[in-house]
């Protein structure tokens, strides 16, 4: 018996809301958030440091940067064990054999993994502003461009790669290996291989790694100041092809793997 697209999106949120996955990757993000704006909220209202010009700008900034990065972290590796779990456990069988079209279902987890990942940024960042107005005296810069920019971008970028970390789920087959594959890439792999084209002229290559293209997306009116960081309008394009990318590739080797 086959099952409609809707039902297998709504067969998706279930799947994702019966676990305790989802909100446990999700908190992550909010915690380390709120700690971070908190810090930096605190350092910035000291007295100390009362005669710095946009002392307040620069702790929303740094505190939403440090919400967003992490946030980005965590909704690729929800995207990844979403989207590779059933084929651990054996049940994506069932799954796909109920659907009328194996795409169909790779493209409700890709949309729902687009969608929590964007869910995690806004709460994330939500959290992150309250913490700055509670930590920073109230004194929060929410008229300018650049931090309205942030949280807004910060939603998109969150759920491009969440759509990201679900096509490496599919294409890897192993929720574990595709998490640990991002979890080693993000923080630490792409700055290996950003040193290492850095210093072999290759400056250019790296600004078309994924993690630099959302360091010039989020950069925004920044952006493009440093042969490392693209423009704004290229990066966001750069993202989508990364994004793309990996789902493309996750859904053709899901057409093609053997699930008997």
């Amino acid at each position: 018996m086959s099952v409609t697209a809707s039902g297998l999106l709504r067969s998706e949120i279930r799947a994702v809301t019966s676990l305790r996955t989802w909100w446990a990757l999700g908190l992550a993000p909010v915690v380390i958030g709120a700690f971070a704006s908190a810090v930096y909220a605190g350092i910035a209202s000291s007295d100390a440091l009362s005669d710095v010009e946009d002392v307040d700008r620069f702790a929303a900034l740094i505190g939403l940067y440090v919400t967003v990065g992490s946030t980005v972290l965590f909704a690729a590796v929800f995207g990844a064990v979403h989207s590779a779990s059933d084929l651990r456990h054996g049940t994506a069988t069932t799954t796909y054999l109920a659907a009328p079209r194996r795409g169909q279902v790779v493209a409700a987890k890709i949309l729902v993994s687009a969608a929590v990942g964007a869910a995690y940024a806004v709460v994330a960042v939500l959290v992150s502003l309250a913490s700055l107005a509670v930590f920073g005296r109230g004194a929060l810069p929410v008229d300018d461009g650049l931090v309205v920019a942030i949280c807004l971008l910060g939603v998109v970028v969150a759920a491009l790669w969440g759509v990201l970390g679900c096509g490496l789920g599919l294409l890897m087959g192993s929720p574990t290996w595709a998490a640990v594959a991002i979890v080693a890439w993000v923080p630490v792999g792409e700055l290996i291989v950003v040193a290492v084209l850095g210093g072999v002229g290759g400056e250019s290559a790296a600004s078309v790694l994924p993690g630099a293209a959302t360091v010039g997306v989020l950069a925004a009116d920044r952006a493009g100041e440093s042969a490392s960081v693209l423009p704004f309008s290229a990066a966001v394009i750069v993202l989508l092809l990364w994004a793309a990318a990996f789902a493309a590739a996750g859904w053709l080797r899901t057409l093609r793997r053997d699930l008997t």
